[in-house]
């Protein structure tokens, strides 16, 4: 459980922004898989404010139902491709896998939360090698959530590749992001 203030305040801002733009992003997609991924999105970042709000304790299974879902979506999102079509930019395979490990490192979050609210010394999330992990991961996020800025506003006028579109680009920043302060606040 986060007792922090600093903690819970960047966890809500963080979350709570990402769900609002993955909820928003529902009605501004062109087609049925990005809906998918907006609607996942949403879902899982709704899921780990309501983790950062302290909630996780209580509402371990529906608040793990809510990730489970979502990872189940981006599952099914890395099996099945369907049509490509234009306008669907950010809705292939690979950004499926990458929800999809959101998604699983957002569960360990939920998990370590939930067992963190008891006695200090029972908390698996206090052992060396889980702490190092914890530290790391949080590390990779912040790489992350960096590389979704620079991939959405950095990105030079004469590059071959494509920018990413804004609204995503900001949303998985600020998920990114959410995930290394949660990481780092149960290491």
């Amino acid at each position: 459980m986060f007792r922090g203030s600093f903690v819970v305040g960047a966890l809500v801002l963080l979350f709570g922004a990402a769900a609002v733009l993955g909820f928003g992003a529902i009605f501004r997609a062109k087609g049925v898989a990005a809906r998918i991924d907006a609607a996942a999105a949403g879902i899982l970042a709704a899921a780990m404010a309501a983790g950062g709000l302290g909630w996780a304790p209580l509402g371990v299974v529906p608040l793990g139902a809510a990730i489970g879902l979502a990872f189940l979506l981006f599952v099914v999102r890395i099996v099945y491709q369907g049509p490509r079509t234009a306008g669907t930019a950010g809705t292939g395979r690979w950004s499926a896998i990458y929800g999809a490990a959101v998604a699983a490192l957002s569960g360990w979050v939920l998990l370590s939360a939930s067992s963190g609210a008891g006695s200090v010394s029972d908390h698996p999330g206090h052992q060396l090698g889980i702490i190092l992990a914890d530290i790391m991961s949080a590390i990779l996020m912040l790489f992350a959530a960096t590389g979704w800025l620079l991939g959405t506003f950095a990105m030079p006028a004469e590059s071959k590749s494509h920018a990413v579109p804004r609204l995503k680009g900001v949303r998985e920043a600020l998920m990114a992001a959410g995930l290394a302060v949660a990481l780092y606040a149960i290491s």
